[in-house]
């Protein structure tokens, strides 16, 4: 594989032998996951930089082993703040938008936008962020760059209400189209973050420590939810509490970590179009096994964004039968009665329950399936995935024939199973895969 190959989004869960071990430099092991594609980035020397944020890849004493798990929480905890972000774009997003007076057609439909921003942007800012030669690292400044962004996003959304005949457009192309962009410029570079810093052997451990804290980012976010937004208008409030824990999380880890610095090499060039060319390459060049996680992974997310945004509208008006227009609100002609509109809110109330218990079960099953992996209880990760989603595809099918609220509260925190192995689970199977072919 030549350099070019190796220093984009493909080396995220690699795990190449260190130098010492082709005959080369005595670089610590804990350099490989810096060292592979970047062999000739490194200062004169040939050693890391001083300060640079290192993990012991074989702890020994009960401390070590300490540190070296408080390092990983260091580098996942921003996920708490990403997950929360995303727990608020969820919950309100529907609603909101169709009390600006969208239709719900057009409600759902426009959530197409952020799986097609999430294809765009990921691969853009995980190609970019590879190449990044600042002195402050490859992957914080694009985290940093786009918690700006978020802020700006965050609050032009919230105020889009006040915007006259101007609100709806503005919601739906700040929310569903720079928004979604925008965490996916802070999340991206975040993931590659863990698979940058953490040794091969807590690779795997790492993201599921990223999942755990994914499930209680979202846990804070639907808390927020339930005491913050009691109207579907009214999201200011929510969205700037949840953009103050992202600059708290994202700020600890980009003040500690400190990353690798990469001189630009003589005549290196790179394009916009680069990363999709090199992505489709990769397709190609797709193992056998690769390319069905590859496809499950598709598949999982499918699935995940028909259930995440119109699970509130689920809740609201199948559940609990609501109409969710105020029949209080001045000139309004339609069909929804007080009792309607109060049962709409119950959803409401029972939507925000349901997701801060999901989110408490995703949180324990992420960090237990994070303890059993390091103590390698755990080591068939693909058995435990395939079951995972089976029982998640059993609780949506469901759904469809079995009614009633105890059902629903079922599904929802059920969910948290196999989105707690979506979430960690491919991660660590393609890095085994990888180290699988490197051995081959």
């Amino acid at each position: 594989m030549s350099n070019e190959e190796n220093i984009t989004t493909d080396n995220l869960m690699m795990d190449a032998p260190s130098k010492h071990e082709k005959g080369g430099s005595s670089k610590p092991d804990f350099a490989v996951g810096i060292e592979d594609g970047f062999d000739d980035d490194l200062d004169l020397k040939g050693e890391l930089q001083p300060g640079v944020f290192t993990i012991n890849p074989n702890p020994e004493t009960q401390k070590e082993k300490m540190i070296a798990y408080g390092k990983l929480v260091l580098l996942a905890m921003p996920w708490i703040g990403i997950q929360c972000i995303w727990a608020a774009e969820f919950g309100t997003t529907t609603p909101y938008l169709q009390a600006m007076g969208l239709s719900e057609q057009w409600a759902s439909n426009i959530w197409l936008s952020g799986p097609l921003m999430g294809f765009f942007v990921a691969p853009i800012v995980g190609s970019l962020s590879d190449k990044c030669h600042l002195k402050f690292g490859r992957r914080r400044p694009y985290m940093l760059g786009g918690l700006l962004l978020l802020g700006v996003v965050s609050t032009t959304l919230a105020c889009s209400k006040y915007f006259g005949d101007a609100g709806l457009p503005v919601s739906c192309n700040v929310y569903f189209i720079i928004m979604d962009g925008t965490i996916n410029v802070i999340q991206t570079p975040l993931r590659a973050l863990i698979a940058d810093f953490a040794p091969p052997e807590q690779q795997a451990t790492g993201q599921l420590m990223a999942s755990t804290f994914q499930g209680l980012g979202g846990l804070v976010g639907y808390f927020l939810q339930k005491f913050l937004w009691t109207d579907p208008l009214e999201i200011l409030a929510l969205f700037m509490v949840v953009f103050a824990i992202n600059v708290i999380f994202v700020g600890l880890t980009c003040w500690f970590v400190k990353e690798q610095h990469f001189p630009a090499k003589a005549g290196e060039k790179g394009g916009i179009a680069e990363p999709f060319i090199h992505l489709f390459k990769s397709v190609k060049g797709l193992t056998l096994k690769l390319f069905i996680v590859g496809a499950c992974v598709f598949f999982c997310w499918w699935a995940l964004f028909s259930w995440w945004p119109t699970s509130s509208t689920w809740y609201m008006t199948i559940v609990m039968n609501g109409c969710c227009d105020d029949p209080s609100a001045d000139g309004y002609v339609g069909e929804c009665t007080p009792e309607s509109y109060n049962d709409c809110l119950t959803g409401q109330s029972v939507n925000a329950d349901v997701n801060i218990l999901a989110n408490v079960a995703q949180t324990c099953i992420g960090l237990l399936l994070a303890i059993l992996m390091n103590y390698r209880i755990l080591v068939r990760t693909r058995f435990v995935w395939s079951a995972l989603l089976f029982f998640g595809a059993v609780l949506l099918i469901g759904s469809k024939f079995i009614k009633g609220e105890w059902y629903a509260y079922l599904v929802g925190i059920g969910m948290a199973v196999p989105i707690s192995g979506i979430q960690a689970f491919p991660f660590a199977i393609v890095g085994k895969y990888n180290r699988d072919d490197e051995k081959e």
